[in-house]
């Protein structure tokens, strides 16, 4: 829950900020600079307490302890990347929805197998988490101005198909222009 009031009030932060100085609302722009915060913070809090991030992986995982801090790494770099000019920031969200996805599997062994997690209340805490994941995913993909259009369109360029007519809008988003 430290991410999601990191998330929060950084993105509070950036809107006053933003806001007055540049004469136009962007919830976007806050919720981007919101989230770029709150992942470098996670990052840092790899190195700085790994801990607790190494309680969320289970038993067989190797060098435990050299994957956290790795990731810490990787939580910096996708926050610092939302920060770049397009189209790489749009990358960088997608990176960071995709990378989200992925560490969903330690929040659920932490709750499936009730792992006690230094600094975290037990009990239903665990479970309470796991939908904010979905939050975190969707608040990537948007604050970087992605749709489900576009995201169709890029998940079928990875895999080499051709969308088909419907699939894929054929006006550009703001951010292609």
């Amino acid at each position: 829950m430290i991410f999601l009031v990191v998330l929060a009030l950084a993105t509070v932060v950036a809107a006053l900020v933003l806001w007055p100085s540049s004469g136009r609302r962007s919830a976007r722009r806050a919720a981007r600079l919101g989230m770029a915060t709150a992942m470098v913070f996670a990052g840092v809090a790899h190195w700085v307490m790994p801990t607790p991030f190494v309680q969320h992986l289970p038993p067989w995982v190797p060098a435990a302890e050299a994957l956290v801090l790795a990731t810490g790494v990787i939580e910096i770099g996708l926050g610092l990347g939302l920060l770049l000019r397009q189209p790489w920031r749009r990358r960088a969200g997608l990176a960071l929805a995709v990378y989200l996805v992925a560490v969903f599997p330690a929040n659920v062994y932490v709750a499936v197998a009730g792992i006690e997690v230094e600094g975290q209340p037990g009990g239903w805490y665990p479970w309470l988490r796991l939908p904010f994941q979905v939050l975190f995913v969707a608040w990537a993909l948007w604050s970087t101005e992605w749709d489900l259009q576009q995201l169709r369109a890029a998940a079928h360029r990875l895999v080499g198909r051709t969308p088909r007519a419907g699939e894929v809008s054929p006006v550009a988003s703001r951010a292609e222009r």
